[in-house]
């Protein structure tokens, strides 16, 4: 044994702190034992405690039950009773001039009156009566009216006044069909008219208690509770029976009906209550046993392939840090390590992807940047010849021609500005009103343009002569002669600005707008900037999640929709 023990120590002594499934081995069994230790010697009291509290939960939980139940069933019968003694207190609604009818505009009176009653009886509903001072009723017929006026309770709700009312329980022997000894909860009720048979009569709404009693005899059983009920005179309604003598240590539930003047009184007996706490000390002793033996087996086991995968995504790391990008490992499953190691995966393939993704937007705005050289002209030169052009219009009086190259001239300022790439969009709306003034001049008052912009995004950043592409394409393909409709609309939405722009021009089949939207080919001529190049350069200023699209239907209209993010100076 001395041998044995030696032997541990001298590889304990030799065992290397710096592998990572030395420090697993020994974090499991730290963290796992420590805590097992308290747990040890703090268990039976959390346990019990937490234990005790969830059964008080529950209990509270089976009482409100009750407490409900009994409510919402007198709820449901004051309703009824306030309703039909609303009706018969109105004489022009109700008009019974005679107890037992004696004509036959009588009978059907009296027994349209009784479906009224009927009309309110609900799921649960025994039955709702209308009872003269003589001891007459309206109501079906399945009662003993007799057996019913000389039972206890009728007896002292028959002695309850105006304003007031009566509630009770007893059972279902004065029916001549049904269960004998069925719950009911009745409701006395005196009717407020003073007309005719009315004055003096009560109502009676008689409702199934069985579903109530059910409540009560689960408590009765499952919970060991006793209840009590009394009215709003203190009597005692309902008491369970054989119950334990009251103690001191009980624990009691009470609740009060303020409407009803009702209480209902739940006790418990503490042994009941604290019944668990034995039970949950003997098996939380085995649990920490068992916990601590299964701890130990499983900080050796696991330990091992753990650390095997840690150190795998330790080395695929170090190789992408070299520049291998190509680097995956191989998931084998789906826990947290799994998870890390598909990550991880991703997280490589998205930096490749990033890096194309650069390098082709980096070809682009170098493709973009050649294609300005080749269509760059001087604007001086050009400006000073349509300035001269425009005064020698103006010297010889003819305005129109003054006019179109004012505006002309405007539009070109805006379209050979190559100092900010981006400008607000109250801006690109000006130049396009030159635009529009231009295409005036030349077709005459032909067409039509509304525009409807929100105020708030005037002040946003667009890319410059996005919008002069797109009226181009109305103006030389989807009008005859500059005659049609165009409305722009420009909203705010929650993340994002959109742009409407439509015409009820010739339209165009789905592949043309595919084709308007694709690269040009190197042989096809005069495509100028073009519609293209407009979702191009919003997609490089904001990234591929915005940029154009086009609807279309052939002979009724075309539809631009710009899509771009917020932005505007600060």
């Amino acid at each position: 044994m001395k041998n044995f023990l030696n032997m541990i120590a001298l590889k304990v002594k030799t065992l290397s702190f710096g592998s990572i499934r030395t420090k697993m081995v020994l974090f499991f069994l730290m963290v796992a034992l420590i805590p097992l230790g308290l747990f040890g010697y703090l268990s039976y009291e959390k346990s019990s405690e937490i234990v005790n509290k969830q059964y008080n939960e529950y209990e509270k939980f089976s009482v409100s039950q009750l407490d409900k139940q009994i409510e919402n069933t007198f709820e449901q019968m004051y309703v009824i009773s306030k309703d039909i003694n609303h009706y018969l207190s109105d004489p022009t609604l109700v008009i019974l001039k005679e107890e037992i009818p004696r004509t036959y505009a009588g009978f059907i009176e009296n027994k349209n009156f009784e479906r009224y009653l009927e009309a309110h009886k609900t799921f649960n509903t025994k039955g709702i009566y209308l009872i003269t001072n003589t001891g007459y009723y309206y109501g079906n017929d399945r009662v003993d009216i007799h057996k019913l006026v000389q039972k206890p309770f009728w007896k002292e709700a028959n002695r309850v006044k105006e304003g007031d009312l009566w509630i009770g329980f007893y059972n279902s022997d004065h029916y001549y069909t049904g269960r004998k000894d069925e719950k009911i909860m009745g409701l006395v009720f005196p009717i407020e008219s003073q007309f005719g048979v009315l004055k003096g009569s009560k109502l009676l709404v008689e409702t199934n208690a069985e579903e109530l009693f059910s409540y009560i005899n689960f408590l009765e059983n499952k919970l060991h509770a006793s209840i009590t009920l009394k009215n709003g005179k203190h009597q005692v309604v309902y008491q369970t029976k054989n119950a334990p003598e009251k103690l001191k240590s009980d624990i009691v539930w009470n609740n009060h009906f303020e409407a009803y003047g009702w209480d209902i009184v739940v006790r418990i007996p503490q042994k009941y209550y604290y019944q668990s706490s034995n039970v949950i000390y003997q098996y939380t002793l085995l649990a920490i046993l068992f916990s601590i033996l299964l701890v130990c087996i499983l900080a050796v086991f696991l330990s091992v392939p753990l650390s095997k995968r840690i150190k795998r995504l330790k080395f695929s790391m170090e190789r992408v840090s070299e520049g291998d990008l190509n680097t995956q490992i191989v998931v084998t499953s789906k826990d947290e390590l799994g998870v890390l190691a598909q990550s991880f995966n991703d997280m490589v393939n998205q930096i490749k992807g990033l890096i194309e993704q650069m390098s082709e937007t980096e070809r682009l705005k170098r493709h973009a940047e050649l294609r300005a050289f080749h269509y760059q002209i001087n604007p001086h030169l050009l400006f000073n010849t349509l300035n001269s052009i425009q005064w020698k219009a103006r010297l010889s009086g003819t305005k129109e021609v003054q006019e179109m190259i004012y505006h002309l001239t405007e539009v070109l300022h805006e379209n050979l500005n190559f100092s900010d790439e981006l400008i607000p969009l109250k801006k690109e709306l000006e130049t396009i009103k030159h635009y529009l003034k231009v295409q005036e001049v030349r077709y005459g008052p032909t067409f039509e343009y509304i525009e409807k912009i929100d105020s708030g995004c005037l002040d946003y950043f667009i890319p410059r002569m996005t919008l002069q592409p797109l009226f181009e394409n109305i103006f030389f393909h989807a009008f005859e002669d500059g005659q049609g409709r165009i409305e722009l609309i420009v909203s705010e939405k929650p993340d994002h600005l959109e742009l409407t722009l439509t015409d009820n021009g010739k339209g165009m089949n789905e592949e043309t707008a595919t084709k308007l939207l694709a690269p040009a080919h190197p042989n096809d001529k005069g495509r100028g900037i073009g519609v293209y190049n407009v979702d191009q350069r919003v997609r490089l200023h904001f990234g591929s999640e915005y940029g154009l699209s086009i609807e279309s239907v052939v002979g009724i209209k075309t539809i631009f929709r710009i899509k771009w993010p917020k932005r505007r100076q600060l």
